[in-house]
């Protein structure tokens, strides 16, 4: 059996300091996973004819033709699942992204800002946290978290409590995800920590960053069924 294809949907950094390139990257971590788990990882990146992109995590004003939409299309076409990766800034490629892989039902998992993107394609979306209070840089850091049963969360971890990294600033209430999106954890604070939508054929969107937990048992879970879901 061919091994599946896995597009990792690159994302746009800032420019630091005195760096003279734009970059758009992968997180490493995440290809490592999917190599690991028997897949073959490949980038996907936009097709705007355009340097500059969304500055931030809260809104995209750029609005993408056709054409440029239908060739996000064929790098769709050429991959069995996707990852929405985390980062500060996020752009309306990665929405449109989300879109078709989910009308496709394709498999798909949303890390961080990949969470906001997969919310943001199902017409709703998340808000800044103001206090800042879920942005903790570090990732040996650890906040729990209430897991529902009856979830493929749940199932995955077979525990009602979880601990987990928590290095975002946008939060998502549970007014934003329900009717939307099935939830399948909160955090101690009441706030959505990770959905997954029930009629389709895996699409999980988690608040914390899981390649960043790789000997942790729900990482390797996680990966494992997504790369069967793939083949």
């Amino acid at each position: 059996m061919k091994k599946p294809i896995i597009g990792i949907i690159g994302k746009v950094q800032p420019q630091y300091g005195e760096d003279i390139w734009h970059r758009i990257d992968e997180v490493d971590e995440i290809r490592y996973l999917i190599v690991k788990n028997g897949a073959i990882a490949i980038t996907l990146l936009p097709t705007e004819e355009t340097l500059k992109f969304n500055d931030n995590d809260i809104k995209d004003n750029s609005i993408l033709s056709e054409e440029e939409k239908n060739e996000l299309y064929r790098q769709i076409d050429l991959c069995d699942g996707f990852i929405l990766q985390g980062g500060l800034y996020s752009s309306n490629y990665e929405i449109e992204m989300a879109k078709k892989i989910i009308e496709l039902d394709k498999p798909l998992i949303g890390i961080c800002a990949g969470f906001n993107n997969i919310l943001r394609a199902l017409g709703t979306d998340v808000v800044e946290d103001k206090t800042k209070s879920h942005d903790i840089y570090d990732k040996n850091y650890r906040h729990k978290i209430s897991v529902v049963k009856g979830t493929k969360l749940y199932e995955l971890m077979n525990k009602t409590e979880y601990s987990v990294n928590s290095i975002h600033t946008m939060i998502a209430p549970k007014e934003k995800v329900e009717g939307y999106a099935k939830i399948s954890s909160f955090s101690y604070d009441g706030l959505v920590e990770s959905f997954e939508l029930t009629n389709k054929k895996f699409v999980i969107g988690v608040k914390w960053h899981p390649e960043l937990m790789l000997e942790d048992e729900f990482t390797k879970n996680l990966f494992k069924e997504f790369i069967q879901k793939c083949k």
